[in-house]
């Protein structure tokens, strides 16, 4: 049995069954022989639809190593009775992480306390019910703000959107979808800011979810203080000018992690070994990180970007600003192909001093040695 694999997808080889043969492809060029293999397997880099795949030869699954799988038509691979796979949740624990970490940087920077603001989770799946839980722990108040889920699920109870728009501090965790009862696509747009102000906006949902040129508009009248962008409407094109407003403006790496992306690499394999039987491998463990710090820290805020390199995201995307227009979609996914992978907070060891100063260490699940 031979596959085709994204080169990127992480530790993707040492998952794979002993009889399964494996070939990687650069996402810069997707084979036009794709369908001579078994199986497929991608990342948000490879739309898969009617244009890229025409024919699907011997295909009978695919799988992509992300939770969102707007890149992916579905309905056609359905058609052409091929199972599919995404890796949903694989990611949640690393974006709420990199969440919480914007929002202690932001209270930090601006002097503003979280306990005295309100954060609007809007879309309570995988990622939002952990980023509710890290500011449960770290006693931020915040509402969860999820319609679809209240109809599918009778136990959930969703705010009313009344309640969100009491919030000063929105974050956005939905899928992108333009049809059915609630369509996601520019959910949040200028109606959202009629006779409301906010503090800050995070998107690491998908690009798309709110309108990017809402969000200059008001950064620009001041009806909006701060915005956090990881996710953008045409990626891998990006906007410049809300990437220069932005307090952080990042490549798509939110859910960057070696725990997520191993995790995702296994959801996949796993669900591939089901849909051959075949027998399926344990999960590769990661080494413990236990990186250099200062001897003191002025904040919080300051240990965790030492411990999470959103702030070197952040420089290298805006170091392609001033790039010509038509290389940057190409830097754009080299750099979220080839930026190091961070590890997660509970990969993490640090000397024990530190959670004498700042004990909420523990509430990240940073771990003391």
């Amino acid at each position: 049995m031979k596959v085709l694999a994204n080169r990127y997808l992480y530790h993707f080889k040492k998952m794979l069954p002993e009889n399964v043969t494996v070939d990687f492809f650069d996402p810069e060029n997707f084979p036009a022989h794709a369908n001579s293999y078994d199986a497929l397997f991608l990342n948000t880099t490879t739309p898969i639809n009617e244009t890229t795949l025409p024919k699907t030869g011997k295909i009978s699954f695919i799988g992509t190593g992300s939770a969102g799988d707007d890149h992916i038509n579905k309905e056609y691979l359905k058609q052409q009775n091929i199972q599919f796979a995404n890796a949903a949740g694989c990611n949640a624990n690393s974006v709420a992480e990199y969440v919480v970490t914007c929002l202690l940087y932001w209270s930090d920077k601006q002097k503003k306390s979280l306990q005295d603001s309100k954060v609007g989770i809007v879309g309570v799946g995988n990622v939002g019910k952990k980023v509710s839980e890290l500011l449960e722990a770290f006693s931020i108040p915040h509402v969860n703000y999820d319609p679809p889920r209240q109809q599918r699920e009778p136990d959930f109870k969703s705010a009313h959107f009344d309640e969100l728009m009491e919030c000063n501090i929105l974050t956005f965790h939905t899928p992108l979808t333009s049809t059915g009862d609630y369509p996601t696509h520019h959910l949040l747009n200028k109606s959202w800011f009629s006779n409301k102000n906010f503090d800050l906006i995070i998107n690491t949902a998908r690009g798309g979810v709110v309108d990017e040129s809402v969000l200059l508009k008001e950064l620009n009248t001041e009806s909006l203080g701060d915005t956090i962008i990881d996710v953008w409407e045409n990626e891998p094109e990006f906007n410049s000018k809300l990437a220069k407003r932005s307090l952080f403006a990042t490549p798509h790496i939110a859910g960057y992690s070696i725990q997520a992306k191993l995790q995702a690499s296994k959801i996949i394999v796993d669900a591939f070994c089901d849909h051959f039987d075949l027998q399926k491998k344990e999960l590769p463990q990661p080494k413990q990180s236990t990186p250099k710090l200062k001897s003191e820290y002025s904040s919080l805020a300051q240990i965790l970007l030492d411990l999470h390199p959103i702030s070197t995201y952040d420089n290298a995307l805006k170091s392609l600003i001033e790039t010509e227009v038509e290389n940057r979609d190409k830097f754009f996914r080299t750099m979220r192909s080839t930026m190091p992978l961070r590890h997660e907070f509970s990969n993490i060891y640090i000397p024990s001093h530190f959670f004498e100063t700042y004990p909420r260490l523990s509430l990240l699940g940073v771990q003391s040695k």
